[in-house]
């Protein structure tokens, strides 16, 4: 059974995964500022961070990964794809392990992290395909552009969360309102008595349920 269904959860996931990377891919050639090390600034980390979020590590690394590859390898930067998808997708993969919650913090501190990985990623990059002088004069493009790319996606999730709140069980930010219960907090605090949903709907049950002597 679990062998079951963890295999419609992959199959399920494809058309997803296509969909995402498809839009990432369109978006990273949207804008298209080029560099000395004969790359391009874009707007790809707004997907990737979007991904990560929604998503989680291992679909968003995926999409992440795949979409600015492949707008490399049809925008004229084929030599940039395979650095591109190893350290795009390793941002995404990043992200999805360290925001555990939907809070400024913790998306922001995760996100600046896989950030810098991927600014380190590129001056390594750029110094290997076009010398190490270009590739410092990038690092503050680099910088700028996962910025950028930072408050979109955290605008962008915001959004979408409200709109529709399935999405957040895909990935691992549970969605947090005041004042309600949420995925995080359904665990009983020690000397409070309070209950989980799950053990007041059995408490509800066993109410509701014929008494036998």
């Amino acid at each position: 059974m679990a062998a079951q269904t963890k295999a419609k959860f992959q199959a399920s996931m494809i058309p997803l995964i296509a969909i995402m990377t498809a839009l990432t891919t369109v978006l990273t050639m949207l804008v298209k500022l080029p560099t000395p090390t004969r790359g391009y600034l874009n707007l790809s980390d707004a997907m990737i961070f979007f991904s990560a979020y929604a998503f989680g590590p291992w679909v968003g690394g995926v999409i992440g990964g795949l979409g600015p590859a492949l707008s490399d390898l049809l925008s004229g930067y084929p030599q940039w794809a395979a650095f591109t998808f190893v350290i795009d997708g390793l941002q995404a993969v990043l992200v999805g392990l360290i925001v555990r919650k939907f809070r400024p913090a913790n998306i922001i501190a995760g996100s600046v992290i896989a950030g810098v990985w991927k600014v380190f990623g590129y001056l390594i990059a750029g110094g290997i395909l076009s010398g190490w002088g270009p590739a410092l004069g990038e690092v503050l493009g680099n910088t700028g552009q996962m910025v950028v790319g930072l408050v979109i996606a955290y605008a962008l999730f915001a959004a979408v969360r409200k709109a529709y709140p399935p999405l957040v069980r895909m990935g691992n930010l549970g969605v947090q309102h005041t004042g309600a219960i949420t995925q995080d907090d359904t665990s009983t605090t020690p000397g409070t008595g309070t209950e989980t949903p799950e053990r007041s709907s059995a408490s509800e049950a066993e109410n509701l349920a014929p008494r036998t002597r």
